[in-house]
């Protein structure tokens, strides 16, 4: 048998009909360059090729969240548990370009767990932080200050006053205290106190844009937001622990300064960061978390601090500021998810005129400038009375104190008051983030609404003239809590409708937020030339009175 008989036979198989096999063009008759070209023609193409620079990270000033997150953290605490629907008109937002909710803005999906950790983590880092600074602002620096300035005017008399031995003082010079002609005891307080909150105030400001300028343009591993917020607390703390060592104005001015570089570069990039690594779709939920998180840190600092002061003397409440301050750096990085890192971020130069851009005013916008305005006043009249606390119940709550037979220091009263205020504060702050819901969605015009709370809160600062004493102390700041809680919801409602460009939304609100430091600096300068004209600090309400009512007049005249 032959070859040709043992194989079957093979036919060739028959081509295609026309129109059976659909060849789709650019994709099935698209040739293999890497086999069609030479290397000549290879290299002619490469050369053809441009180079795509990375897109640049956008500046946290301009970031809309940001500065949203930053008023929130320098206002009160109850516009950001309120659950008053703030529109923010962020054109970076995933809700305008169609991208995923849950992804945030540095490119993270987190899961379950971890939103449950950045909420958490965000709520920590709100209330620690919170804790040292109402310690110190309301508690420890004041307190301090009182003692170097007495010591310089009425010499060692007033040392004693503030060892704690229970020493009595000189019946004359207690009784003149806060009146004209006391010796100078009243206008020295004010006035070092208004010069060490200046300095402070103009320092943050600088501090604020350098340190943000300079974590947008951190290239580490560990991110660019986390390095700074654990150099922030350790700065504040190194500079806490010097300050309650410093024994004149000067130092302690410039030890403050310090104090506020170091709580920039904790608080300014955990701003920074909330915008970043929080998804849209989560961020009511964990604002509301960090509002109640300064609730709760204000009331506990200032606890904390009355505790120290009184079981311990004026150098404790420094010594646990100091510590919670490094605490407040560290925990929060610990809690929330590990940052992204950013050493592929692209490199961008800086400049003067960069920095200088953070306070460029808008330009053409009339009520902006009336929201800004109004915004000031009402943080003049707020810190009329907060900045001066210690003095008002020392100078004139308890100015008979040592006169009347008490032989307990003067601090043991008026750290009691402090904290009763605070509770009372922090009563009044939770009644008003409750309210501020239901009534913002009964009353559409949040100008009324601003207007209506400017004046209570001059109700209750009408109190403490009527009633000088703890009792009306303590109604002031029930009242004056919650009508503050719904001025400052109110007021971010009409901020945001005075934006003047949707397209530069972030610079505008980081300059907006600039308004919060004109009115403390507008405060310490009012409260020192009211105190050393008449010679008393009575004269503190009816200013704070007259800032806020000017704040309801700014108010009611801007356009819906």
């Amino acid at each position: 048998m032959t070859d040709d008989q043992q194989q079957p036979n093979e036919f060739p198989a028959p081509k295609p009909l026309p129109g059976s096999v659909y060849i789709r063009p650019g994709i099935d008759d698209r040739p293999d360059y890497d086999k069609v070209l030479s290397p000549e023609d290879k290299s002619a193409v490469a050369r053809l090729a441009v180079h795509q620079p990375r897109r640049k990270v956008e500046a946290s000033v301009t970031q809309a969240e940001t500065q949203v997150a930053q008023m929130t953290s320098e206002g009160s605490p109850a516009a950001a548990a309120a659950s008053v629907d703030t529109a923010v008109p962020d054109m970076g937002s995933a809700y305008v370009d169609m991208r995923d909710p849950v992804v945030s803005a540095d490119g993270q999906r987190p899961n379950l767990g971890q939103v449950t950790r950045l909420s958490w983590g965000f709520a920590v880092g709100a209330t620690m932080s919170i804790v040292p600074w109402a310690a110190l602002n309301l508690l420890a620096l004041p307190a301090v200050i009182a003692k170097v300035s007495w010591q310089r005017v009425s010499g060692a008399v007033a040392s004693r006053a503030f060892s704690g031995g229970g020493q009595k003082l000189s019946e004359s010079l207690v009784s003149r205290i806060g009146t004209v002609g006391d010796g100078g005891v009243a206008s020295a307080w004010a006035i070092d106190l208004a010069v060490v909150v200046v300095v402070g105030v103009v320092v943050s400001l600088i501090a604020e844009a350098v340190v943000s300028a300079l974590s947008d343009r951190t290239r580490v591993a560990a991110g660019r937001r986390t390095p700074w917020i654990i150099a922030g607390g350790v700065v504040s703390a190194v500079m806490t622990l010097a300050l309650g060592l410093c024994s004149n104005v000067v130092g302690i001015a410039l030890l403050w300064g310090l104090v506020q570089v170091g709580y920039v570069m904790l608080t300014v990039p955990m701003a920074a960061a909330f915008s970043e690594r929080v998804p849209d779709k989560f961020r009511p939920r964990i604002v509301r978390a960090r509002g109640i998180g300064q609730m709760v840190g204000q009331a506990l600092g200032v606890w904390i601090g009355v505790a120290c002061v009184v079981f311990g003397g004026l150098y404790t409440p420094f010594a646990a500021a100091a510590a919670v301050f490094l605490l407040a750096g560290i925990v929060p990085v610990l809690v929330w998810p590990k940052e992204p890192s950013s050493e592929e971020q692209p490199h961008t130069s800086m400049s003067a005129h960069m920095l200088m851009e953070r306070f460029r005013a808008p330009r053409h916008a009339v009520e902006f400038w009336k929201a800004f305005a109004s915004r000031s006043l009402v943080s003049a009249g707020v810190g009329l009375t907060t900045m001066f606390l210690w003095f008002i119940a020392s100078a004139l709550i308890f100015r008979d104190w040592f006169t009347q037979g008490n032989s307990s220091p003067i601090a043991v009263p008026v750290c009691s008051l402090i904290a009763s205020m605070a509770l009372a504060t922090l009563v009044g702050s939770v009644g008003a983030a409750f309210i501020a819901g239901p009534v913002g969605e009964y009353i559409e015009d949040p100008r009324y609404l601003s207007v209506i709370s400017c004046v209570l809160y001059a109700v209750a600062l009408a109190l403490p003239m009527t009633m000088p004493s703890a009792v009306g102390m303590v109604l002031f700041a029930l009242i004056g809590g919650f009508a503050f809680g719904l001025i400052d919801t109110f007021g971010q409602l009409l901020a945001m409708g005075a934006l003047p460009d949707v397209r530069s939304v972030g610079h505008d609100l980081a300059f907006f937020n600039l308004s919060n430091s004109a009115g403390l600096a507008l405060a310490a300068i009012i409260g020192a030339v009211g105190v050393a004209v008449t010679g008393g600090f009575s004269v503190l309400f009816p200013a704070a009175i007259v800032c806020v009512l000017a704040s309801a007049v700014v108010t009611i005249s801007m356009k819906r």
